[in-house]
């Protein structure tokens, strides 16, 4: 069970990591999906502040989750 947490941790850490690099305009299909679902609005009128934010916070998760999961497959 631990295994698989660890490898679903990594693979969340990728999903992330793409996102926040921008890979083939990922980012930006995430920006539209989270514009249609999400109903948390900042004033702007969108989830987040701008593109920029919504990167920076996707870069952070990714990088906090492939260091959890590498801790959990390497522990």
């Amino acid at each position: 069970m631990l295994i698989f947490c660890g490898v679903l941790a990594l693979l969340a850490g990728s999903v992330f990591t793409t996102v926040a690099c921008g890979y083939r305009g990922v980012d930006v299909w995430v920006w539209d999906w989270a514009d249609v679902v999400v109903t948390r609005r900042t004033r702007y009128g969108t989830p987040w502040r701008s593109l920029t934010i919504m990167r920076i916070y996707f870069g952070t998760l990714g990088a906090l989750f492939l260091v959890l999961g590498l801790h959990t497959l390497v522990r």
